[in-house]
């Protein structure tokens, strides 16, 4: 937990839902177009673009908005998880997007469940991937495939 200036209480948010991500211009972006943070610190590239996310936090109690300087993808899991970084060095799990946001990052979030099926199971068919994303992408009632 980090402390205001004020000394009152600033809760960093670790998760956040109905999110969608905008730049200076304040038109829609995506995370992609952030570097990545890969597990050794270093990042894929410089960023010089200003990407804030915004969502909510606490099953939409309250309102996130926060720059954003890098994202990472972690398969160690069941279901691929992603996040971002904030200027303040803390990790935001995405969650569900924005309903109006989804087309926008539709083909990063395929991209990151090919990886991941392929990292867990390097044999599979490509009718075995088409099978498993069916399969995610319905049970989480998402909004592709």
């Amino acid at each position: 937990m980090a402390f205001t200036d004020d000394d009152e209480e600033e809760v960093l948010p670790d998760v956040v839902s109905d999110y969608y991500f905008y730049d200076a211009e304040d038109q829609p972006i995506s995370f992609a177009e952030l570097p990545v943070q890969w597990s050794n610190g270093e990042r894929s590239h410089d960023n010089d673009i200003m990407i804030y996310l915004r969502g909510t936090t606490d099953n939409g109690l309250q309102r996130l908005h926060k720059q954003v300087m890098a994202w990472k993808y972690e398969f160690s899991k069941e279901n691929p998880e992603i996040s971002v970084l904030s200027k303040v060095n803390n990790w935001i799990k995405l969650q569900k997007p924005r309903k109006s946001f989804e087309s926008i990052i539709r083909t990063i979030l395929i991209t990151v469940q090919c990886l991941h099926f392929f990292n867990r199971k390097p044999n599979e068919s490509s009718k075995d991937l088409r099978d498993h994303l069916c399969k995610v992408f319905r049970a989480h009632n998402r909004f592709f495939v």
